[in-house]
């Protein structure tokens, strides 16, 4: 049987990103290879998702299914032309806005993004072969199982801490504070670090302020660290000025993505500080837009809005995902699809929910 038109553009290095897209289309939306959560949604869209849909501008039209994605069975995701390939993966969301929301990681999409995170660190100064120490969500989040996968292309030995952003979300939404869960979490982390030599950190910016408030454990990092990614929480420039400062020959970066499209973003830049940092998607996969929140409207160039983010692969189509962010709209890459983004920060309400940062 020939190989569906989507399955080869995806095996390509650089598709079209207009003829990706109504490949897509025409896989997502056909009983043959669609899913049942889209084919179940087609019968109540007043459009042909085939026949109007002629660019991803008009991706807006779509309604947004990050409900869908709390309760709906996981196989009513998966694509009926993926029957035959591994059963992929099933991580959530971390739950900030409400109950957790679930997404399918097909062994297809796990390869892809793995090859383009493994050549992001490397361009960025990654200790390869070092050890790295990751203090990030595992269990039913992403995080810990790619961090695995990066750890073991990179040939650097992974030491891990956990980290369970609901309970610490739920205890502050309480009116307590996470003190006594960030001392938990930093004394793991300090018996690492006392007793490994770390080339490499990750972990959300929370955790690493209330880590640098211990004078052995910072002598110990500033003598080995040679890479750290903060991620998860938002990062402002006065903790990334305490954070260069107290760590002056660490590569810093600052990671920003969402489980909602399977990946961080793209930094442009691979160590600009945060306020000059840049975030590309990964077109014709992975497309970001900064709209207004109530028209739902790009907002001009330079302007703050709502981050809007597009997954478009096999596995999955979340064609129109607005985010618990807002961030600058930046002009995209020449030649590229849709925005790029600077400055991405929480919202302070989403979906009439409070956003809980905590220490993730």
């Amino acid at each position: 049987m020939a190989q569906h038109p989507l399955l080869a553009l995806e095996d390509t290095a650089h598709p079209d990103p207009e003829e990706y897209l109504q490949a897509a289309l025409r896989w997502h939306f056909s009983p043959e290879t669609g899913s049942r959560l889209w084919l179940d949604l087609a019968r109540q869209l007043d459009f042909d998702p085939v026949r109007d849909i002629t660019g991803y501008a008009d991706l807006g039209c779509f309604p947004d299914i990050a409900a869908q994605l709390r309760d709906r069975p996981v196989e009513d995701l998966i694509p009926a032309g993926l029957a035959d390939e591994p059963v992929p993966a099933v991580f959530e969301t971390g739950g900030t806005t409400g109950s957790p929301k679930r997404l399918p990681y097909t062994d297809r999409w796990v390869r892809r993004a793995l090859e383009w995170k493994t050549a992001e660190l490397r361009a960025a100064g990654f200790p390869e072969g070092e050890p790295w120490l990751v203090a990030m969500p595992s269990g039913p989040h992403a995080y810990g199982h790619t961090s695995r996968l990066q750890a073991r292309a990179l040939g650097s030995v992974l030491h891990t801490v956990d980290l369970d952003p609901r309970w610490v979300k739920k205890e502050i939404a309480a009116g307590r504070r996470p003190d006594a869960y960030l001392t938990h979490l930093v004394d793991q982390l300090g018996h690492v670090i006392r007793t490994q030599r770390i080339a490499a950190l990750t972990t959300t910016p929370p955790i690493l302020t209330e880590l640098l408030l211990h004078d052995v454990l910072v002598d110990r990092l500033r003598a080995s660290l040679r890479y750290l990614a903060l991620a998860g929480a938002h990062l402002d420039d006065d903790t990334y000025d305490l954070i260069a400062g107290t760590l002056p020959d660490t590569v810093i970066q600052n990671v920003y993505g969402s489980t909602m499209v399977l990946t961080t973003a793209r930094l442009r830049t691979p160590t600009a500080p945060p306020p000059a940092a840049l975030y590309d998607g990964y077109p014709p996969f992975v497309v970001f837009a900064v709209v207004d929140p109530d028209t739902h409207q790009p907002v001009p160039y330079g302007q703050r809005g709502q981050v809007r983010m597009t997954h478009v692969s096999s596995g999955l189509f979340i064609p129109n995902n607005l985010e618990r962010d807002s961030a600058i709209r930046v002009p995209a890459p020449e030649g590229g699809v849709g925005d790029a983004l600077n400055a991405p920060r929480p919202l302070a309400a989403f979906d009439g929910e409070p956003v809980i940062q905590g220490v993730y």
